[in-house]
């Protein structure tokens, strides 16, 4: 092995920890505050009917670019890992090269679907204001695609900067036009907003071609175990049916909304369910810098060192959260009629859904405790099995009651989630991730490692 590859395989493997969580946190922070900063302006420059289909819009955006990633986002992942840690660094650049090929292909021939789909269904009364939608959703689905799966691949050679910032880009640009547009005095319409979304996600997947082929360009030996683009598909589509089942399963609210609600409910709800994820941006932003230190000290055995970190970051993730919660509760009503009266409705929805996000919070890191210290499969299935509860109240919720027993049903269901998540890791690992872990007595004894 050259010098200068194995230099190129130091700089991949060896990551600064501090400096990838923070990069971490960062781009969390980035991409949401872009989120919901292009969501409370948009009800300012658009009619309540236009932000519903906004939304519908961007929910078909993210599911078609899911099939059009056919799974690669697990997948590429692992492909490009083993492929460096076996130095055969011109198999890990020819499988980027590939699956960039793979996702941008189908996600080509996705669009195009969607473009025959703007041109030949009918829409009902709402027709005029679908008009031309989906043809700008078909630009957005294969950028889409191809920059969510670049993220996966940054990561995978250890460009954490890069990828944490990669997907802020969509939600950024319109962000910055509605900005200008009410700064301005410029009447803007929904056409107008996405095609600054899809401005985005274009850019966001030409960035990323340039880092990955900037990374890739010292990978210059040959491939010594070459995989070609048939067994990278056989490969992923196992994932292509996870992918699906999970964005089915986390997106069943805004779903149902769409199939049996206003647009001007939609939209109520949108801007409501944006305000209620940043009551989990604590938890979020601790959680990613956690995970590298929990298998830490799991691996080397250090169980009331494990328990302590939990015990820290439960107790100020809950405390932020919890101050946030009470400000939104106190403030928001005053500052939704400043801000647009007509969004009274989603002050309620926003606090309903922020009761299950600070119920979520009080679970502290267990989901992720399930994830990294190698108990997948048993958050794969709780995971499955409340989403199979979250769809059934759902389901019930919207026809009994509209969008505020839908909401109810899903922050029922996101404690439910977490609860089952605490239990397991209390039973596998013998600690306490929720907030009961600040009481001295809360705390389980006995250890049960397994590393």
């Amino acid at each position: 092995m050259s010098k200068s590859i194995s230099s190129a395989l130091r700089r991949a493997t060896l990551p600064s920890l501090g400096k990838a969580s923070g990069a971490a946190a960062a781009g969390r922070i980035a991409i949401l505050a872009a989120g919901l900063g292009s969501s409370l302006l948009l009800p300012l420059a658009l009619l309540q009917d236009r932000v519903g289909i906004y939304f519908i819009a961007q929910i078909l955006t993210s599911g078609f670019a899911i099939l059009a990633m056919m799974g690669l986002t697990f997948t590429s992942p692992a492909l490009v890992s083993a492929a460096v840690a076996q130095g055969d660094f011109g198999r890990a650049r020819d499988v980027i090269v590939r699956i960039q090929a793979i996702v941008g292909g189908f996600g080509f021939i996705v669009g195009c679907v969607f473009w025959l789909a703007d041109r030949w269904i009918e829409i009902g009364d709402s027709a005029t204001a679908w008009s031309g939608v989906l043809a700008i959703v078909a630009l957005q689905i294969p950028c889409a695609a191809l920059a969510a799966v670049q993220v996966e691949l940054l990561r995978a050679i250890h460009s954490v900067r890069s990828s944490a910032f990669l997907m802020a880009f969509p939600s950024t640009v319109v962000a910055l036009f509605l900005t200008f547009a009410l700064t301005a005095r410029i009447q803007a319409n929904l056409h107008q907003v996405l095609f600054c979304s899809f401005a985005g996600y274009a850019i966001a997947a030409v960035v990323g071609a340039i880092i990955l082929s900037s990374s890739c360009r010292r990978w210059s030996e040959s491939t010594k175990e070459p995989i070609g683009p048939r067994a990278i598909i056989r490969r992923t589509l196992p994932n292509l049916a996870t992918t699906l089942v999970l964005f089915g399963l986390s997106q069943v609210d805004m779903i149902l909304l769409t199939l049996f609600s206003s647009l001007q409910e939609i939209a109520q709800y949108g801007i409501a369910l944006r305000v209620a994820t940043v009551l989990i941006m604590p938890l979020s932003i601790a959680n990613s810098a956690f995970a590298p230190s929990a298998v830490h000290l799991w691996t080397l055995a250090d169980r009331a060192g494990l328990q302590k970190a939990l015990r820290t970051l439960v107790s100020i993730a809950t405390v932020l959260t919890f101050l946030m919660y009470v400000g939104l509760a106190t403030l928001g009503y005053t500052l939704v009629h400043l801000w647009n009266p007509r969004y009274e409705n989603s002050f309620w929805l926003a606090l309903i859904l922020g009761a299950g996000q600070l119920g979520h919070v009080l679970g502290g890191s267990s989901g992720i405790l399930l994830m990294v210290l190698g108990d997948e499969k048993a958050a794969f299935r709780i995971t499955l099995a409340t989403g199979v509860a979250t769809v059934l109240l759902c389901c019930a919720g919207i026809v009994m009651g509209g969008p505020p027993w839908l909401a109810a049903a899903v922050a029922t269901c996101n404690v439910l989630q977490v609860f089952f998540f605490a239990k397991r890791v209390r039973d596998r690992f013998d600690v306490d991730a929720t907030v009961l872990a600040i009481l001295p007595t809360s705390a389980p004894t006995g250890a049960k490692q397994n590393p």
